[in-house]
C-alpha cells in the first residue's frame, strides 16, 4: 500500500467514526428531550445541525473516492488538491463551512501520522 493510499484509507475511517460521534450526539440529544432538558426546539436545531454535518461527511467521503482516483503522487498533492477544491464543494453543498476546516484539520492529522510511521 502506498503512502498515499494509506492517507486515504485513514481519513475515510475517520471520517465515519465522526459520523458515529454524531450519531451518539443525536442519541444523548434525544434522550435530553425526553428527559426535559431539552426543548422540542432545540433538539431539532440541534439534531439537524448534526444531520447535517453527517450528510457532509459522507458527500466528503464520496469526494474522496474522485480524489483517489486521480492518481495524485503525494499525500502533499492530495492535501493542497483538496484544499483548493473543498470550500467551493462545501459552498455548493449548502453545509456549514465549519466542515472545511473539520476535514483541513482531519488531513493535517493524518498527514503527519503517515510521516511518522513511513
Amino acid at each position: 500500500m502506498t503512502r498515499v493510499q494509506k492517507f486515504f484509507k485513514i481519513l475515510k475511517l475517520e471520517l465515519l467514526d465522526l459520523q458515529d460521534d454524531l450519531d451518539s450526539l443525536i442519541v444523548a440529544a434525544e434522550k435530553k428531550y425526553a428527559s426535559g432538558q431539552y426543548t422540542d426546539y432545540v433538539l431539532r436545531e440541534n439534531t439537524a445541525l448534526y444531520r447535517s454535518e453527517i450528510n457532509a461527511l459522507i458527500d466528503f467521503i464520496h469526494e474522496l473516492d474522485e480524489f483517489e482516483k486521480r492518481e495524485l503522487s503525494s499525500i502533499d498533492e492530495v492535501v493542497e488538491c483538496i484544499r483548493q477544491k473543498l470550500p467551493a464543494k462545501v459552498a455548493s453543498w449548502n453545509y456549514p463551512a465549519l466542515m472545511t476546516d473539520l476535514l483541513i484539520r482531519k488531513m493535517d492529522k493524518i498527514r503527519g501520522y503517515v510521516d511518522l510511521s513511513s
